[in-house]
Order: C-alpha cells, then structure tokens, then sequence
C-alpha cells in the first residue's frame, strides 16, 4: 500500500552546544554548597547535585533561614573524616515558593499559620477581612522571609477549610504547590474557537495523508479521557509496518498564541485521583486533539518498517489525518492476548491485536537484550466514595497490554529523535549513573548477598538489568529494584543528546504525548518545520535550553504533587482503622525502624525502633537490617509480621505501626546464598489511564 505526500528525513549540520559545569568551590579552608533544601522539620538536607560532594545535613539555628524546596548555600563544618557531611545554611539563593499552605491558629494574641511541612510557624499580619477557625486549612502570601531573628510572615489570601473535607485536601495540594488550576477567559476563548469537528479543509490538505482506510484504533486505561495516540499494524512480506499516530496539537496551538503561553507555564497535565489539572483547556484535551472512535481527527504519523530479527530497517514520519475505528481499554486488549473474544468485534481488528502482541514481545525482547531497565514496582490504585474519600487503595496490575503500548511508544520516540539529531532538537535524556554511586550500589548489593555479573562493572544498563533480573521473583527483588533506582540519574529534558541510561537507547525524546506534555509540541513542531522546509535552527539553539530547563522543572511539581495526594488518601483510608491489627512484610529498614508493607490494603506505615523494647538495635546499611544488640533479634526486608495500626498522622501523611508479636517471623532464605542472621533488603511502591510513561 503507498501513501501519498511522504518525504524522507533530511540531512543537517549537527550544531554542538556546549554547557558549562561548575563544581563546588572553596572559599580558604571551607566547602560550599549549594542545592535544593528539603526541610524535615528538626533537621534538613542540601541536596548536592554532586555526588562527589554529597549531601549536606542541617541542624541549628540556619535551619531557621529557608523553606522547602529553597536552592540555598551551606557551608560544610564536619570534618573531611566523618561519615555524614553536616553544616550551617548561609545564605539563600532563590525562593521556591511564594505561598504557604498550613493550618490556622492563635498563639496569644498573634495569628499564626503552621506549615505543612512543620517549617515552624508563619506569622499573619494582614487577615484581609477573612474568618478562619482554628484547625482550618488556609494559604498565606509570604511578605516577610525568615531570618535567625523572626520567622516568616505574610498576609492571608484563602480559607480552604476543614481538613476533613475530601475537596478542600485536594485544594491545600494544589495551593501548596502552586499549581495553576483555571484557565483564564482568553484561553478558554481561544480553544473554543476551533470548534467541535476537524473542517475538511484542514485534513483535505495536501500536505497530509489519510489513513481512513486503516484499521487504527486506541489503547488507554478504562477511566481515561483524552487519547492521543493510535495505532496500526500491517503486514509485510519481510515483517510489518508499524504506524504511531499522535494527535497534532500544534495544529491548534500555535506559538506564541495564548495557548501556548499557557500550556508552556503549565508544562504538563498533573493527575490526581478522580480529577486532572489539564496542560490544555477541555475542548481540546477531551475534544478535537482527543483521538475519539468514528471522527476526523489531524495526527503525525510515525511509519517504521521492521524485519522480523524487530530491526527498523525504513520509516518516515508525516503530517496526517485518521479515523480512529475502536478505543480499547487495556482489560479488553489483555482479552484478546489471552485467548479471548469480545462481542461484536471486527474479527480483523482482533487479529491485528494478536499480532501487535506478538510484535511488542519481539521489540521488548530486543531491548532488554541491550540493557533496557525494567522496574516493576507495583503502582496504586485508588478507589473513592461519591464524595471523594477513599474507600480502599490495590495494587494494579501491570499487563501485556501496558507492556504492548509501552513497547509501541518508546520505539516510536527513538525513531523520531534518531533521525532528528543533526539539528538543534529536544531530548529526553537519562545520563549515566555516577561511578560513586555505582560503587556504593555494588557494596550494597553484596551485602544483601545478590551476585554480581563477572567482574562486578555496573557502568553498563546491561549490568543493571542482570541484577534486576537475578532478583526477580525472590524476596530480595524490591529491595534490589529501589537500591538500583535510588542510584541512577533522574531524566529530563535537554537541547543535547546524552543517550538514556535506562533505556539503554542512545538517542530519545518524548513525541507521544503533546495533549498532556509540553515538550511533546515543541518536538512536533520541530517535525513539521523540518517536513516543511521552515527549519529555524538559530531560533531553535536560542530557546531550548530555557524550555527543556523549565519543562523538566514543572514535571518535577507535578510528581512531588500526585504523590503528596496519594499520601494523603492513604492515611485518610487507615484512619478509620486505627487499633486494628494486619499482617505485612516489612518494605524497608532504616535506622529508626522499619517499614511495613499491610497485606490487606497498598499502604505502608512505620514501626519505630523506640516502639521495639527494651533493646539498642544496630543498623546495618550495607545488609539493611536493624540487629537488636541484647536480645540478637533480627529486622530485615521480607520479613512478616503481625502489626497493630497505633495511629495515623493525617498532617504528615504517615502511618504508625507498632508489633503485635515480639518475634518477627523468620527471614526467607536468599536463593543465591545460605541464610545469614544478619541479612535481608527492602522495597518501596510508588499515570495516565494506568498507563506507565516511558522514559
């Protein structure tokens, strides 16, 4: 079958950008450095973002300086010999927020808002005629920052409520991490303006292909509302053409346009359970960027042709237009890959589906035997009440169908980004993991007694997933699963093509997603200058850096944000429950007790080593265990336990546990080892539809 108006990739000049790093310095005798300041109440951490350097531990009166989330300076004063740098804040770089979300309260005469993030009080000075009561949740501007001497202060702005009320806990998320939540009356106009339905003048273009007479259909979660990516599978003599259709937003978000101001400030779409914060107003995310069953819709395609070793041997990538035949939910796909029939469908279309099962298999297989990462953490899924409440949390099931449109995306995403490399472009990038880290992983995975592939070097993907894959199946994999995680990189966004570790793919961006992710439009819109000749290179290497920067920042709130609500669901659901006893397995140890995964709902609380006896435990990093020194007991990952829920801390967002029997159970052997009394590891759970979001 031919298709008209397709062009091959051009070739560019690449352009090389070059970015300076600088390393911390020293003033005479002393270190500094700077970071991102993460507050915990009685003590706080500079982030480092050298791992040469570390973290820096705050204690003291400079904790009094900054607030979470504040890029501050901190002089080192520990000696070079001890095993955890600690220091003083002195000075702060940049303010993270300019609002604070807390509960009211009168302390004497004085109004006072106590942070959620146990910050220390925020003095009120101007209530602008507003009427709290105490124990409301309420938001203040912050007017006066904190010094050694005073603490913070500023004026009321908002009275959400009672913390009770199911609505005003999402609010206090949203205000608290001040995320942009209306649109304004200019951006709504203009996405209403474009209408309900395609004009046939705009998919009649010449300048794209049809494919109304493919079988394309969607994939998305049961509760998923906007669509924006399709697919389609054909059949060749040597193997099959693969097609990726992704909604052309840019169609309709032109640059520059208000909606484009927007959807840049927003960065991305934020998920919460029941509701969603849109990158893009409704009549556009849900409406005509939406690739809904039985209408026009405009898309980018993405063709690849792959032989039958899952190799891409041609593609082309063009300006389209489809009629998607079907939306299926990932159960119904899992049907048909099981063996199973659904009522009145095209009996076609269920063969493509085999054959797209039979084809992700073939590219998920070729990936891992590169290296590909496969973390298989087990995702929440939680269930509310008409009002709001959670009624109960389960682990949701990862399957063939998520794996399929996983496999689909990211093949997608590195064809485009390949042949869009010798021009300034947008990148997802997951650098390599530092030697440091990789060192300490190793030490720690030999304490928890997991073999390493022959000679020990962990510098390769390939090595990191040997030792996921040697952990699968045994009580040791969430452990191994997090340690392995906790030592990589984060990705982000980049004008400079750095590869992605964890996908062990040398060149990847994210094209898949543009209603809900920002830099999914910039790439579409580079794609469609280049298919156009309108190239802008000079514009381009001017303008990506900020956009990539800020992308990768916005994506960061809205993680931090998902998961702080997620928190909060979960200890609204236990907290009917307190009293109550469970079975769990223990998730992870630290050195103030240890983590407790209940069997009966997807949630975890704290036993704490103060709650453990009259003993002094000992806490083994390397083999994360906690050894009781008088009475030998031992605590380590795995374990079962019998737990009491002693009591649930809505403001924290944390669970207290407390041991029903003092004799844990005893440790499942390693399978790779004989059992030791000393060693165990430890786990902890963490997106669209249930979709997971490659890369």
């Amino acid at each position: 079958m031919t298709h008209s108006g397709h062009r091959p990739f051009k070739s560019f000049k690449k352009k090389k950008i070059l970015h300076s790093k600088h390393p911390p310095h020293h003033s005479g005798p002393s270190l500094f450095v700077e970071g991102v300041f993460q507050n915990k109440g009685k003590f706080g951490f500079v982030l480092s973002a050298d791992p040469l350097v570390g973290d820096v531990l705050i204690q003291g009166p400079s904790l009094r300086l900054a607030m979470g989330e504040d890029r501050v300076k901190a002089r080192v004063t520990s000696a070079p010999s001890e095993a955890r740098r600690s220091g003083n804040i002195v000075e702060v770089l940049s303010r993270a927020h300019q609002t604070v979300v807390g509960t009211f309260k009168r302390v004497g005469p004085n109004a006072v808002l106590m942070t959620e993030a146990d910050e220390g009080p925020v003095h009120i000075l101007e209530m602008n005629g507003l009427s709290p009561k105490a124990g409301d949740l309420a938001v203040v501007r912050i007017t006066r920052w904190p010094t050694l001497e005073a603490p913070a202060a500023g004026d009321l702005t908002e009275v959400l409520g009672t913390r009770e009320d199911p609505g005003v806990a999402l609010a206090a998320v949203i205000r608290q991490y001040e995320l942009p939540q209306k649109f304004s009356p200019e951006v709504e106009q203009e996405a209403a303006a474009f209408g309900r339905d395609v004009p046939e003048e705009a998919w009649r273009s010449p300048s794209r292909t049809r494919f109304f007479d493919q079988r394309i259909f969607t994939i998305d979660g049961a509760d998923a509302k906007d669509f924006d990516d399709a697919v389609s599978l054909e059949t060749l003599a040597d193997g099959w053409r693969l097609s990726v259709h992704i909604a052309d937003v840019s169609h309709y978000v032109r640059e520059g346009s208000v909606l484009d101001q927007e959807a840049r400030r927003r960065g991305t779409s934020v998920y919460f359970t029941g509701s969603v914060l849109p990158m893009l107003p409704f009549p556009l995310s849900d409406g005509l960027c939406s690739l809904r069953p039985d209408v026009i819709r405009l898309t980018l395609t993405c063709m690849m042709d792959i032989d039958r070793d899952g190799r891409v041997r041609g593609e082309q990538v063009v300006e389209s237009a489809i009629r998607s035949a079907r939306r299926f939910t990932y159960e119904e796909v899992e049907t048909i890959l099981t063996g199973g029939s659904l009522p009145g469908l095209d009996s076609l279309i269920a063969s493509d589906v085999k054959e797209m099962g039979r084809l992700a298999r073939l590219l998920r297989e070729k990936r891992f035997g590169r290296g590909s990462l496969d973390f298989d953490f087990p995702e929440p899924s939680v269930i509310t009440d008409l009002t709001g409440r959670p009624i109960d949390i389960r682990r949701r099931a990862r399957l063939e169908s998520h794996r399929l449109i996983e496999d689909f995306m990211v093949l997608a995403n590195e064809t485009v980004a390949r042949h869009m490399q010798l021009q300034p472009f947008l990148y997802r990038v997951h650098e390599s993991p530092d030697p440091v880290r990789m060192e300490k992983l190793k030490k720690s995975l030999e304490g928890v007694g997991l073999s390493l592939p022959r000679g020990g070097d962990l510098s390769h993907p390939s090595a990191l997933s040997a030792v996921l894959s040697r952990s699968e199946g045994t009580p040791l994999q969430p452990l191994v699963h997090l340690m392995v995680l906790r030592s990589l990189k984060q990705a982000v966004y980049s004008p400079v093509n750095k590869g992605h570790y964890g996908l062990a793919s040398r060149c990847y961006t994210h094209f898949t997603s543009p209603i809900r992710r920002y830099p999914d439009l910039i790439v579409h819109r580079l794609l469609k200058e280049r298919l156009r000749d309108q190239e802008r290179p000079e514009h381009w290497s001017r303008t990506l850096p900020e956009i990539c920067e800020h992308a990768s920042k916005r994506e960061r709130v809205a993680t931090e944000a998902e998961r702080e609500f997620l928190d909060i669901q979960k200890a609204r659901l236990m907290e009917p429950h307190v009293g109550e006893d469970f079975s769990g397995v223990i998730s992870s140890v630290t050195n103030f007790g240890f983590f407790v995964q209940l069997d009966e709902f997807f949630v975890e609380g704290l036993v704490r080593v103060t709650n453990l006896g009259h003993d002094y435990f000992i806490f083994n990093e390397a083999r994360m265990t906690l050894l009781g020194r008088r009475t030998g007991r031992v605590f380590a990952t795995g374990q079962k336990v019998k737990i009491r829920l002693a009591g649930v801390n809505i403001l924290k967002h944390q669970l207290d546990l407390e041991l029903v029997s003092e004799k844990p159970a005893p440790r499942p052997p390693h399978p790779h080892q004989t059992p030791h009394p000393h060693r165990k590891h430890h786990s902890r759970a963490g997106q669209k539809g249930g979709r997971r979001r490659p890369g």
